[in-house]
């Protein structure tokens, strides 16, 4: 989600929660929109829905993101473990997201894929 097309306003969010040993540093330190930052909390790992493990989430200080997701539209998939666990963890196919990122494509604005 674009920070210029969202409602509100980002947060920083620790990709490691500071109760698990994360740091306030650089390479620990994430922006996250409201919907995400509240779905994520403090996890570090979720489950990867097609074959049930226990797997680390996305780290985008650490991972590429091609490497674990692709576009299919507005809806997002995980091309890995680590992608599907984050995608289920955060919610960020929920219908209403979706929905923004349709008419976010729509409309021509940029950087919401």
């Amino acid at each position: 989600m674009p920070a210029a097309a969202y409602a509100g306003s980002f947060h920083v969010d620790h990709v490691v929660a500071r109760q698990h040993g994360g740091g306030t540093t650089l390479e620990n330190l994430a922006l996250a929109c409201l919907h995400c930052n509240q779905h994520k909390g403090p996890n570090v790992a979720g489950i990867d829905p097609n074959t049930g493990e226990i797997v680390s989430l996305f780290h985008p200080r650490r991972h590429q993101w091609a490497d674990h997701f692709e576009w299919d539209a507005a809806n997002l998939i995980g091309k890995s473990h680590v992608g599907r666990a984050t995608i289920q963890v955060l919610a960020i196919n929920d219908a209403a997201f979706r929905a923004v990122r349709v008419v976010l494509r729509d409309e021509g604005i940029e950087g919401w894929d």
